[in-house]
């Protein structure tokens, strides 16, 4: 096997099994309606219930990048795979709310681990100048994911209801696991090829107290903070829409049926897939610098949310709602540098553990914000419903949104204090805790 062969499948593999993360991640605002009226609860508690992804992702941030560290990327995604494939089925067959909520669970802690395992194993396998094109396909193969979760998901529901498609979905998840097994290597010179990256030794291993010591340099080291709360201001607000009340906003507010609602948010999806490697390879190849793109696309990103404030009676027209929500998408895809920006400025030994500590703040953020969102939506309603699901007014999702722009703006400052690192490592010894 050639080492461009190698690369391809050390690409395509973990795919797979990441694209079904993604899936995960924003399939609830198809069946949204489905479990209010499944399991009789509130947009608070369905905004509870989709909260336990992101806050099982915040609580492994630092676990997944422990174990891409210390047990290799190979077995992480593997054993990730297979732990998310059996919450999907839990989840279709949940015959509770609380059981349901155990299954999101399992899924999360599967789901968290894949991505860095992925970009740990991409670390080793492509070279630095590559790694911002890299977490760009990433993002692009988890998009298709989140594409999948919208309009195909919503026809595979009306054709065999929701909780036989989530049986299937982890039976197949489960398959992928397996594949990832068998065929992922965790560096080069296990295919018997010459290793693509000289310098630190990074085979897994070297304990606990090297991991914790790691883990403490890449919390105390100020350059990792601003990519993060920039990643963080836009993502919270992004998969809030997208995962969570698009599909609710469209169908409630202009009147839209499912799977008409789906294809709209699905233009957001289309935008993140389009512009995710687009960002990587101007950052790469065309600008080399890191903060100049996360600044314009995070500013034209804030911009996205201004037409879903306007009020009722000049509210955006439907011929032009796929545009703006393609647009949303498109800019967001300036936080897939934050892998980058965060990887480039602390221990290239480390380096699982430095991207996992990304997912931590991000995902917290996200689970925090989802919360807030449906707590503000009930506290708005009036007592509307239709077959047991809450109808919401304009206003109400208006206030969401105007949370989701004001985060937005955040990043933007944030995106400013990024440390320029011309793609290329700037960590040295001992820098930790200065500028």
């Amino acid at each position: 096997m050639t080492l461009r062969t190698a690369r391809g499948l050390m690409l395509a593999v973990p795919a797979t099994v990441y694209f079904f993360s993604y899936f995960h991640r924003v399939s609830l605002a198809v069946v949204a309606a489905d479990l209010m009226r499944a399991f009789g609860v509130s947009a608070a508690a369905l905004g509870a219930l989709a909260a336990t992804y992101p806050y099982v992702f915040a609580a492994m941030a630092l676990v997944a990048g422990s174990l891409a560290d210390t047990l290799g990327p190979r077995r992480t995604i593997a054993a990730g795979g297979a732990t998310m494939g059996l919450g999907a089925a839990a989840f279709g067959l949940a015959p509770s709310f609380d059981v349901a909520v155990g299954g999101r669970l399992l899924v999360g802690l599967g789901a968290s681990v894949i991505l860095i395992a992925w970009l740990s194993l991409a670390a080793v396998w492509f070279r630095p100048a590559e790694f911002g094109l890299v977490s760009g396909t990433t993002q692009a193969v988890g998009n298709i994911g989140a594409l999948v979760a919208a309009t195909p998901l919503a026809l595979l529901v009306e054709a065999l209801g929701w909780r036989p498609t989530f049986v299937l979905i982890g039976m197949v998840t489960l398959v992928l696991a397996a594949t990832a097994f068998g065929l992922v290597r965790d560096r080069p010179e296990s295919l018997g090829l010459p290793p693509v990256n000289a310098g630190p030794d990074r085979r897994p291993g070297g304990g606990l107290g090297r991991a914790l010591a790691a883990i403490r340099e890449v919390v105390a080291n100020r350059r990792t903070w601003p990519p993060i709360l920039a990643a963080g201001g836009v993502y919270a607000g992004l998969i809030t829409f997208l995962g969570l009340w698009g599909v609710p906003y469209l169908t409630q507010v202009y009147g839209l049926g499912r799977v008409e609602a789906a294809n709209h948010v699905s233009a957001v999806t289309v935008g993140i897939i389009v512009g995710s490697p687009l960002v990587g390879w101007l950052s790469d190849q065309w600008l080399r610098r890191r903060r100049l793109p996360m600044v314009i696309f995070c500013a034209l990103y804030a911009t996205s949310w201004l037409p879903l404030l306007l009020p009722a009676q000049s509210r955006l027209p439907l011929a032009l709602l796929a545009p703006c929500l393609f647009l949303m998408g498109f800019a967001s895809s300036g936080l897939v540098l934050v892998w980058a920006c965060v990887r480039e400025v602390n221990d290239p030994a480390r380096v699982g553990i430095a991207l996992g500590f990304v997912n931590a703040p991000i995902f917290l953020g996200f689970a925090l914000f989802q919360s807030l969102t449906g707590a503000l939506l009930d506290a708005r309603w009036e007592g509307l419903a239709r077959e047991g699901a809450r109808l919401y007014p304009a206003a109400a999702y208006r206030g969401v949104f105007l949370l989701c722009a004001l985060l937005a703006a955040a990043a933007v400052a944030a995106a400013a204090a990024v440390t320029e690192t011309r793609c290329r490592s700037v960590w040295r010894p001992r820098e930790t805790g200065s500028a």
